[in-house]
C-alpha cells in the first residue's frame, strides 16, 4: 500500500515545492526523504527544511503535512509517537549507550498513517521498521503542533518515565541532556 498521490496545486507550501520543480505529493515525499537529517534553525517554521536543505522527522513530516492540509487530504494523518530509542532502533548509538545506566530513552518520532499503515519520510533508510516494535504511544497531530506541543508532550512523558525509574539515579534534566546528545550523534 502507498500513500495517495495528488498534485500540489493549493497553498503557499505547494508553491514552495513547485518552485523547486516538485509538483506532486509523491515527488515531495521523495524530495524530503532524501534531504539530510538535522535540525532546522527555527522549529516553528517547517518551510526552512526547503531553505536549509535538512530536517528531522518532525520538521520534514510537518512540512509534508502542510501539503496534505493545503490540498485537502485529511485521510493522511500526521502522527507524533513515543518509542523507546536504543541501539536496537538506532545501531549508530550502540557505543553511546554502552556505559549508561539505561538501555533506552523515550523518544518521539513523527510519521504518516494512512489506512492503518505507517509511512516514514525522515531518511532513505526506513528506520520505522526498527521503531515500530518499540512504539508505546501514538497521537494524531496537526502541522502547527510539531514544534512546541510535540516537545511538551515528549517532556511530560519523559518526566513521568524518570519518576517511574528512580533506580536510574537521574534527573529529568540529565536524561534530557543524554537524549540531546543522541540527537546530535544521529545528525552527524
Amino acid at each position: 500500500m502507498q500513500l495517495p498521490d495528488f498534485s500540489l496545486e493549493k497553498g503557499i507550501v505547494s508553491e514552495l515545492f513547485n518552485e523547486k520543480g516538485v509538483f506532486t505529493f509523491k515527488e515531495a515525499c521523495s524530495y524530503i526523504q532524501n534531504l539530510p537529517y538535522g535540525r532546522i534553525s527555527n522549529r516553528t517554521n517547517n518551510s526552512l527544511v526547503l531553505i536549509e536543505k535538512k530536517g528531522t522527522c518532525s520538521s520534514k513530516h510537518g512540512l509534508l503535512a502542510s501539503l496534505v492540509e493545503e490540498n485537502e487530504h485529511p485521510e493522511i494523518e500526521l502522527i507524533a509517537a513515543i518509542f523507546m530509542m536504543s541501539p536496537a532502533t538506532h545501531p549508530q548509538l550502540t557505543t553511546y549507550f554502552h556505559d549508561k545506566p539505561f538501555t533506552y530513552i523515550p523518544e518521539m518520532h513523527c510519521f504518516f498513517r494512512y489506512n492503518g499503515k505507517r509511512f516514514d519520510f525522515t531518511s532513505p533508510t526506513n528506520r520505522l521498521e526498527f521503531i515500530e516494535p518499540k512504539l508505546v504511544r501514538e497521537q494524531r497531530c496537526e502541522p502547527h503542533q510539531i514544534g512546541e506541543w510535540k516537545e511538551m508532550i515528549h517532556k511530560e512523558y519523559l518526566n513521568k518515565w524518570v519518576g517511574r525509574n528512580p533506580d536510574l539515579g537521574l534527573t529529568f534534566d540529565e536524561i534530557w541532556e543524554y537524549r540531546e546528545i543522541c540527537i546530535r550523534l544521529l545528525s552527524e
